[in-house]
């Protein structure tokens, strides 16, 4: 979970494909120092959002996943 300074805004970066983020804006429910509830979108099992790694990265950024 992303946020701009002022905690008013909130996105997760998914990608696309094999190597493009997009950054998807998120509204937010309960919220917890351990967990944050997103109330949509709605992702699915197959989405693929990037746990590491993505802070500063811009709109449709081009990454590399490593394992």
């Amino acid at each position: 979970m992303l946020s701009d300074e002022t905690l008013d805004n909130y996105w997760v970066m998914k990608l696309v494909n094999d190597s493009t983020a997009i950054k998807v804006p998120v509204k937010l429910g309960t919220q917890t120092p351990e967990q944050m509830q997103i109330l949509s979108p709605v992702f699915g099992a197959n989405d693929r959002i990037l746990s590491a790694g993505n802070y500063g990265l811009a709109d449709t950024a081009k990454v590399k996943v490593v394992r």
